[in-house]
C-alpha cells in the first residue's frame, strides 16, 4: 500500500488523534480540524486497526478490500516483472554463446532464442523471432509430429527430431530435448537443440535436408570411387559398365507456385528409393534434381532395363490430398568406360545428355553417344 510507505508528516491534532487510538479511556476528539487531518491521511482500515481500537467517524473513507487487493497485485506483478528482467539476465549468461540452441516458448511463442539458434535461422537478430509462434519456424508436416510428443519430451526424457526452415529457404534437422518450466498463467518449456559439431556439420554437409538423400558432393565422390574400382582392376579383367543417369524435372516451378514443390521432390526421392536395387545411389543435384548411379552393369541390355524402371517411376503421377500432379522429365544417361572414359566425363556427359533431352523438347531419354 503505497501511503503507508511514505514519510508522512503530521500535525499537533492529528498525532492527538492517532495517540488515542490506544487509549480506550479517552474519548475521540470530533472537531473538525482533527476530521480534516484524518481525510488527508486516506490510511487503510486495517492499517489503523493494527494501531488500536479503530474510532468510528463516517466521515473517514476507507479503502475497499477489491481496492486494496489491485494494489497488491499491481506490487506483485511490479516485483514479477523485475525478476522477469533479471531471469533473463541469469538466462543470457548460460545460453547465449552456448553450442547448443536455446529456445525458451510460452504458449507457442518464442520468448527467447540464444546466438546459436538465431545464427542456424540465418536471421539478423532477436527481433526477427520473438514474439512469433515457435511453429512458424518447424516444417508444416511436422508440426503435428511436435504437437504429439511435446507432452513426452517434458515428463519421459524423450527427444524428437525436427525440420526447421530457414531464413533461406533450405531446412535444418535438429534434434531437441524439452523441460517444463512451472508458471500458473502459461504453458511454458525450453527446447534445447543438439550441439553443434563439426561431425553434425560434415554429415548435413554430404545429404540432403528434404529428402535425406546423398547430396551430389556426395555422388561425385561414388562416382570417382567406382571408376577407380573399374580402373585398378587387372589388365586381364575386363571392365564393369557405370552408369550414371541424371533428372531435371522441368516443371518444377509451377509445382512451386503451388507450395508442393518439396512435397513432389519428397515423393519422388521415395519412390526412386523403393523402385531401384539397394545397390544403386539415388542422389540430389545442384541445376538437376535427381541423380542414379549403376555400378557393375553387365550389358546394354540390363542397363535398358534400369532405365526403364526409373522412367516409369517419374511417369507415374504424385498424388496429394486433392489433385494428382504428372511429371515433366528429362533424363540424360552417360556410360563409363565407351565413351566417358574418366569420372568427370561421366559427369559433363550426363548433363550433356540432360540439355539435348531438353532442347528436343523434353519428356524423353536421351544416352549419350546413342
Amino acid at each position: 500500500m503505497s501511503d503507508a510507505n511514505h514519510n508522512l508528516v503530521f500535525d499537533t491534532d492529528t498525532i492527538n488523534f492517532l495517540e488515542g487510538i490506544g487509549d480506550k479511556s479517552s474519548k475521540p476528539k470530533t472537531d473538525l480540524s482533527i476530521l480534516s487531518s484524518a481525510k488527508k491521511l486516506n490510511v487503510d482500515l486495517d492499517l489503523l486497526e493494527s494501531l488500536g481500537e479503530t474510532p468510528k467517524f463516517n466521515t473517514i473513507k476507507q479503502t475497499s478490500k477489491p481496492e486494496k487487493q489491485e494494489m497488491d497485485d499491481f506490487v506483485v506483478q511490479d516485483f514479477i516483472e523485475d525478476a522477469d528482467v533479471h531471469l533473463k539476465d541469469i538466462i543470457n549468461k548460460v545460453f547465449k554463446n552456448s553450442e547448443r540452441s536455446f529456445v525458451i516458448v510460452r504458449d507457442d511463442k518464442i520468448e527467447y532464442a540464444n546466438k546459436t539458434f538465431l545464427k542456424i535461422l540465418g536471421v539478423s537478430g532477436e527481433d526477427d523471432v520473438l514474439k512469433k509462434n515457435f511453429l512458424k519456424f518447424v516444417v508444416k508436416e511436422d508440426w503435428n509430429l511436435l504437437a504429439e510428443n511435446i507432452g513426452e519430451m517434458l515428463t519421459n526424457d524423450k527427444s524428437l527430431m525436427v525440420r526447421l526452415k530457414l531464413a533461406d529457404n533450405k531446412v535444418q534437422r535438429m534434434n531437441f530435448d524439452a523441460v517444463y518450466l512451472p508458471d500458473n498463467q502459461h504453458f511454458t518449456f525450453i527446447l534445447i537443440g543438439s550441439k553443434i559439431i563439426t561431425k553434425i556439420n560434415l554429415v548435413s554437409g554430404l545429404y540432403d535436408d528434404l529428402t535425406g538423400l546423398p547430396n551430389f558432393y556426395l555422388l561425385e565422390d561414388r562416382v570417382q570411387m567406382a571408376v577407380n574400382a573399374e580402373n585398378y582392376k587387372d589388365i586381364r579383367q575386363k571392365k564393369n559398365m557405370i552408369a550414371l543417369i541424371g533428372v531435371s524435372i522441368d516443371n518444377l516451378k509451377s509445382f512451386k507456385s503451388l507450395g508442393i514443390d518439396d512435397f513432389i521432390l519428397r515423393k519422388i526421392a521415395e519412390r526412386l528409393v523403393l523402385s531401384l536395387k539397394k545397390t544403386f545411389t539415388v542422389a540430389t543435384g545442384l541445376k538437376y534434381q535427381f541423380w542414379i548411379l549403376i555400378t557393375n552393369v553387365d550389358n546394354l541390355e540390363n542397363l535398358d532395363v534400369e532405365i526403364k524402371r526409373v522412367k516409369a517411376a517419374l511417369d507415374e503421377p504424385i498424388a496429394d490430398n486433392f489433385a494428382e500432379h504428372r511429371l515433366e522429365t528429362s533424363v540424360g544417361v552417360s556410360i563409363f568406360p565407351d565413351p566417358a572414359a574418366s569420372a568427370k566425363k561421366l559427369i559433363e556427359q550426363a548433363i550433356l545428355a540432360i540439355q539435348k533431352a531438353q532442347h528436343d523438347g523434353g519428356k524423353q531419354v536421351v544416352i549419350f553417344g546413342a
